[in-house]
């Protein structure tokens, strides 16, 4: 047997928080190994068991044969055609493996393709710890469905996101872990062996990440495309061939400033064959958006037009930070224009230091600089003694003409009062009153998710006696025998090794030590 199993109980054992778990799960091409069906997509969610995620991996595997149940998966030959082979990942696998109790939902099922797997590379794999959270759910909850989909949605309140992925049916299994040993209603604890190093064989991180499930969503394609991706503390290099088909997909995709969803499956796909990664799809996309600032500001203005398109831009590849700078700077200037001043036209006539101080003051708040007098202008300043054809002109129209001091005193009233009347309905504590009110309902909303599957926790663990009851014998007619030896081939799994060992210490209600 690959795995050691082991199991969450309530009767004892070490602390689960304190251990590191490598969440696994296997996309394949079929349901049986020995009927030629192989790994096809592999994703490790490593963490700890306060729920702190430490690293993840992911890639397609090209099983060396047509993919013919890709309406369960998702995966194509298309898709697999550039990825690595099982034997090019193996090396990669056990590093993510290894030191770490492996977590499966039906663990069984991940350990039969591990097994056939590493045995045609000459590696037997034994002994490794492992947990089966069908298994532990079983024990401890009683509720009908204990489909992976159905625990995440008890537990956390939400459905799972991109289903039938490997990437994505390891967080959804992750989250569930993390729920179990961290908010179950009594202490679980971790009665099995402890993580143990594995086999090494070389590493070549060669990796076809896939984005699946995707989805527009408030936040755009792009976005959704980087989040299903591997949050890799250390990615791999882009494949350079590949990474130029994307790069050029993408200027394709956003060249009328949207990305459709036959773009967005387009470069998942291209995404997959270059090997990108969350941090290093974020790097190439926040690279394009620099190259097309550049563009912008190579002539030194970026004009209105040319702001719209980045930020479109920007969005769609959610890299709106890259432009925060040019954003502000636009936002201040439209704010200026939108001054307490807009709509005052000024004419200075002269020179001096109090004229320029004061003219500074009046277009900082909105006033537009005239050249000349014209009907729409509203006030001409002018220091003391400064007669000239405009100060005429303006005499003439009966425009108004103050000293730089008199305007002064003038403008400054004039943005006070526009200033005091835009804030008599305003009120300071707003934004304290609306953040104290969301918190309240965040926290209100999270009691309420982990309270509702409180009420299907058992009130005491089943016994290993009573788990066959319910989950083994009524299916006796429908699957071959759960054990009659360690080497006869199960379909009960992960429970069936529990209750082989049950029957092996001769206990009908307990596992002692469960050592497998």
């Amino acid at each position: 047997m690959v795995f050691h199993y082991g199991r969450l109980t309530r009767r004892g054992g070490l602390d689960p928080r304190t251990l590191t778990y490598a969440v696994l799960d296997l996309e394949t091409t079929g349901l049986n190994p020995k009927r030629g069906a192989r790994v096809c997509e592999i994703a490790v969610v490593r963490m700890r068991g306060d729920g702190t995620v430490l690293d993840e991996y992911s890639t397609l595997v090209n099983p060396g044969s047509s993919i013919r149940n890709s309406a369960f998966h998702g995966i194509t030959d298309t898709w697999v055609k550039t990825a690595p082979s099982f034997d090019q990942v193996a090396g990669d696998l056990l590093a993510y493996l290894d030191g770490a109790i492996v977590v499966g939902h039906k663990l069984d099922f991940e350990e039969k393709f591990l097994a056939a797997e590493f045995a045609r590379l000459g590696v037997p794999l034994t002994g490794i710890p492992g947990l089966c959270t069908l298994v532990a759910a079983r024990y401890q909850l009683d509720r009908y469905g204990y489909r992976l989909a159905h625990l995440h949605h008890l537990l956390t309140g939400r459905w799972p996101t991109a289903e039938h992925s490997a990437l994505g049916d390891a967080r959804s299994l992750a989250a569930v872990l993390t729920e179990l040993i961290n908010a179950a209603p009594q202490p679980l604890h971790w009665d099995g062996p402890t993580p143990a190093p594995l086999p090494q064989l070389p590493r070549t991180r060669i990796i076809a990440p896939r984005a699946a499930a995707l989805r527009k969503g408030s936040e755009g394609w792009l976005a959704t495309l980087t989040a299903r991706l591997p949050l890799m503390v250390d990615s791999p290099p882009p494949r350079s061939e590949a990474l130029d088909d994307y790069q050029a997909m993408l200027a394709h995709a956003l060249s009328d400033g949207r990305v459709v969803s036959e773009e967005a499956e387009q470069l998942a796909l291209l995404a997959s064959h270059a090997g990108l990664t969350q941090e290093t799809a974020r790097g190439v996309h926040g690279e394009f958006l620099l190259r097309a600032r550049d563009r912008a500001e190579a002539d030194g203005v970026v004009t209105a037009a040319e702001l719209r398109e980045l930020q479109r831009a920007a969005k769609n590849l959610a890299v709106s930070h890259l432009i925060s700078d040019l954003e502000e700077a636009a936002a201040a200037e439209k704010a200026r224009r939108n001054g307490p001043l807009k709509g005052w036209r000024i004419l200075p006539v002269g020179e001096g230091k109090e004229l320029t101080d004061v003219m500074d003051y009046a277009v900082d708040h909105g006033a537009k600089v005239a050249a000349n007098v014209t009907k729409t202008v509203r006030l001409v300043i002018a220091p003391d003694g400064v007669e000239t054809t405009k100060t005429a002109q303006a005499r003439e129209r009966g425009v108004p003409i103050l000293t730089p001091k008199e305007a002064w005193t003038l403008l400054s009233a004039e943005v006070e009062q526009k200033q005091r009347g835009a804030a008599l309905v305003a009120d300071t504590r707003a934004g304290d009153v609306a953040a104290r009110i969301a918190a309240e309902q965040a926290h209100e909303q999270a009691g309420e998710t982990t309270n509702e599957w409180h009420q299907f926790w058992r009130p005491r663990e089943l016994t290993d006696a009573e788990y066959r009851v319910k989950f083994v014998d009524r299916f006796a007619d429908e699957t071959a025998p759960v054990f009659t030896s360690s080497k006869t081939t199960q379909n009960g799994g992960c429970a069936g090794a529990i209750l082989l060992l049950a029957t092996l210490a001769g206990a009908a209600g307990t596992v002692p030590g469960l050592v497998g």
